[in-house]
């Protein structure tokens, strides 16, 4: 992996050489993606023996080593406009440390990761924080200055995250009051959407768990916002990239086997709007039936996960007037959950965000996560026998 070092780093490197320090200047070594000391979590799909390409947020790349500094190399496939930048979280030793804005490269030429860390042996990740709206990326390796450890073992608790945009973490790094009903009405910036403040981290850090996070916009359980009855997000589940119909990318659901699977899904179907340009419910059995489907297809894959439905927090009985669609969205669900008489299958619900606060387009905030993220924990340690 020596075409990773650019003349800058050479130049720096003489520049070291010349001063007079106290301090013994470690060498930087470079490791390819496929290095078996190196840790991946999440869905990512190999790419011409050279490096690993993936969409969703939360996927992660973990390794430990005896080092002061990282450095990776990643190809941002985004268009690089405020809505199609890819992020990544450095986290340290369970601390985030940085946050790496992904240049536009074509080479997976490597960027600063992180610098000067006390020297000894550190437990790094990359996180790509950025869901797939944002686009999809390539890892493509990373440089060390030090020496690459065998990897920490992996939690041996496995959760899986399936939702919308809520479960991506859109928009929860800002907080926005609404004094007139319009001002979270912003649109998508990527540099505001933070997979590991939302709920899925959250609960993975309380548990010392294994999360992986598979969102979607505008993907319903029965239609889409357009009406659209195809291509719904049950249909898309099994997708390495949500919008790519390649049949080698089809996901292998024996990869990554979760104990729990938290759904937060229906917000789509409510979408739908008619010819006021209001949205609508979907039909009631229709909807309950395409979401049982796919609870008995999870169920299939994952016999022994413990599956839980949710509701909420972004939907409401205000909006649209006179629509009761938050009333409805809570009945259709819980009354297709205990349709099933499945002791492995719960229900939940978030009540609407109380806070005052929103973050971009009414998505909840950072704060509104850590409170979801409370009370699914709660019922996962009281109700589901795992005994976390």
């Amino acid at each position: 992996m020596n075409r990773f070092h650019g003349a800058a780093r050479v130049a720096a490197s003489a520049l070291v050489s010349l001063l007079v320090s106290c301090e013994p200047f470690l060498p930087w070594d470079d490791y390819g993606a496929m290095d078996p000391k190196l840790q991946l979590i999440g869905r990512m799909q190999l790419v011409d023996d050279e490096g690993f390409r993936y969409t969703y947020p939360g996927t992660t790349v973990r390794l430990r080593c005896d080092c002061t500094g990282v450095d990776v190399a990643f190809e941002d496939e985004g268009s690089g406009d405020d809505k199609r930048t890819n992020f990544v979280n450095v986290i340290v030793d369970g601390k985030q440390t940085a946050v790496l804005k992904l240049p536009r490269t074509k080479n997976g030429e490597l960027i600063k990761g992180i610098r000067g860390l006390k020297p000894g042996e550190h437990t790094i990740e990359f996180v790509k924080r950025t869901g797939p709206y944002a686009g999809t990326i390539q890892f493509r390796g990373i440089s060390v200055q030090g020496v690459l450890l065998d990897p920490p073992p992996l939690p041996e608790r496995r959760i899986e995250v399936i939702g919308e945009t809520v479960s991506c973490g859109y928009g929860n790094e800002v907080s926005i009051k609404a004094p007139n009903n319009t001002e979270p009405n912003t649109g998508y910036h990527s540099k505001n959407e933070d997979n590991s403040k939302a709920y899925g981290a959250l609960l993975g850090r309380r548990f010392d768990a294994q999360v992986v996070t598979t969102c979607m916009s505008y993907r319903g359980v029965q239609r889409n916002p357009d009406g659209s009855t195809e291509d719904t997000l049950p249909m898309r589940y099994k997708r390495i990239y949500p919008d790519d119909d390649s049949e080698e990318r089809v996901w292998d659901t024996r990869r990554y086997v979760p104990d729990v699977i938290i759904l937060n899904l229906g917000v789509s179907d409510f979408a739908v709007r008619d010819e006021t340009n209001t949205p609508t419910a979907p039909d009631p059995e229709s909807f309950k039936k395409a979401y049982a489907n796919f609870i008995r297809e999870l169920s299939g894959y994952y016999p022994s996960a413990k599956i839980i439905c949710t509701v909420g927090p972004t939907m409401s009985d205000y909006y649209p007037k006179d629509r009761q669609h938050w009333t409805l969205i809570q009945q259709y669900v819980k009354e297709m959950v205990e349709s099933l008489v499945d002791s492995n299958v719960f229900y939940m619900a978030h009540p609407p965000a109380s806070s005052g606060s929103y973050g971009e387009d009414w998505h909840p905030t950072a704060e509104e996560h850590q409170r979801m993220a409370e009370a699914l924990g709660n019922l996962i340690q009281t109700q589901t026998g795992l005994g976390w």
